[in-house]
């Protein structure tokens, strides 16, 4: 298994977009989002809310996580 070392330098948005439009969030990019909150890095209020909205919708169902 190889470790990636992901930098604050992707957007959130664009991450929230392309799991909306696939409804799949796979390993990478839970680690991403991971990253940002652990990192904190979430300064915006318009991130934590995305963020937010991807647990939720994950919660829901409406957003498979894969392996």
């Amino acid at each position: 298994m190889t470790t990636k070392a992901y930098s604050p330098e992707y957007k959130i948005s664009e991450l929230y977009l392309n799991i909306w439009k696939s409804g799949k969030i796979d390993r990478d990019q839970f680690q991403q989002i991971q990253y940002a909150i652990n990192s904190h890095s979430l300064k915006s209020s318009d991130d934590r809310k995305i963020v937010s909205r991807l647990l939720y919708a994950v919660r829901r169902g409406w957003v498979s996580v894969m392996d």
